[in-house]
């Protein structure tokens, strides 16, 4: 799942002026800072660790504190943890959080500059590929043990003469941007299996968003668009589009959403005080809104929750190196 910016406004209702990391909890965080007193206390006596957080561009910092700062404010009182951004301002009293791009990111987790963050899952085989521990955290449902994923969907309007994928042979198909992970890489990893080749069959035309390409199908733009599933159901939930005006030709292997990673350099007590205190979080109003279904962090198992993302990744290196 990739976060639209466009959905803030569904976050809205609290006022935008935010204080410090401890002014992010609300009413239902107030009832579980009781609920999070044991797991508290067990890192009571540990030593007060420094660790810096870095997030992905995704939202503004307001923003991203809105939606994540009531997990770093547990993570924070359960572990024991000074969580810092990267100028060392304690997010206790800050909410300058670090958001940074693809790139900027990937670098503070490789120097150590970063010991803590969120990435989206095509950014883990480069990061794994470079002697990263694999993430260990990803939001899923505490009850079922669904961990939250998305599918890569092909997709035209209903009432196009297009009901396969092989229909599309000298069409035009929007991918999203030629970094994304579902909206690029992994069209050019798994359509060929389909008897779609990118740019020998079929002409690739960047429409700069996962929600565009949606647009651009839904008013004729484009015949067909490769998707991330989880952004098309959020605009078919909001209003944005119609479901039933939309045909899904195909549908992939389930991808994780984004991830949770620590550096290499991260002890092994405090590691094990984050995956402890993240497993035992209990996500906000605002992240339930924001990932319905999903209620909590829960453990990774990277050879089967990677599979597809490792699969894409070792297709588009064997691609590059031809």
């Amino acid at each position: 799942m990739r976060f639209d910016t466009r959905f803030y406004a569904l976050l809205s209702g609290t006022a935008l002026m935010l204080g410090p990391v401890a002014a992010q909890t609300d009413r239902g965080a107030t009832a579980r800072t009781a609920a999070a007193a044991p797991a508290a206390t067990s890192f009571a006596s540990s030593p007060r660790e420094k660790m810096v957080v870095a997030m992905p561009k995704t939202y503004a910092k307001s923003e991203t504190m809105l939606l994540w700062g009531d997990y770093f404010n547990h993570l924070a009182r359960c572990g024991n943890i000074d969580l810092q951004n990267l100028q060392g301002e304690s997010l206790e009293k800050s909410t300058n959080i670090d958001v940074l791009g693809e790139k900027e990111l990937i670098d503070n987790i490789l120097t150590g500059k970063a010991q803590l963050a969120q990435v989206n899952p095509g950014l883990v085989p480069q990061l794994v590929s470079a002697g990263q521990p694999a993430p260990f955290s990803v939001p899923g449902n505490k009850a079922s043990g669904k961990r939250n994923s998305y599918t890569l969907i092909l997709i035209s309007r209903v009432d196009s003469p297009f009901t396969k994928p092989k229909d599309l042979i000298g069409k035009k198909i929007a991918h999203s941007t030629p970094t994304s992970n579902s909206g690029n890489l992994a069209p050019r990893a798994l359509f060929p299996a389909l008897g779609l080749l990118p740019d020998q069959n079929y002409e690739v035309v960047f429409s700069n968003g996962h929600e565009r390409s949606v647009t651009g199908v839904m008013h004729g733009f484009y015949p067909a668009a490769a998707v991330a599933s989880d952004l098309y159901q959020r605009m078919v939930l909001k209003g944005d589009v119609k479901g039933s005006s939309i045909r899904t030709l195909w549908e992939s292997p389930p991808f994780m959403t984004e991830t949770w990673t620590m550096g290499k350099d991260v002890s092994a007590d405090l590691q094990n005080r984050v995956k402890k205190c993240s497993y035992s979080y209990s996500f906000s109003p605002k992240l339930r809104q924001l990932l319905p279904g999903n209620d909590t962090f829960l453990p990774i198992s990277f050879e089967r929750d990677f599979a597809t993302v490792m699969e894409v990744y070792n297709k588009t290196q064997a691609a590059k190196g031809k």
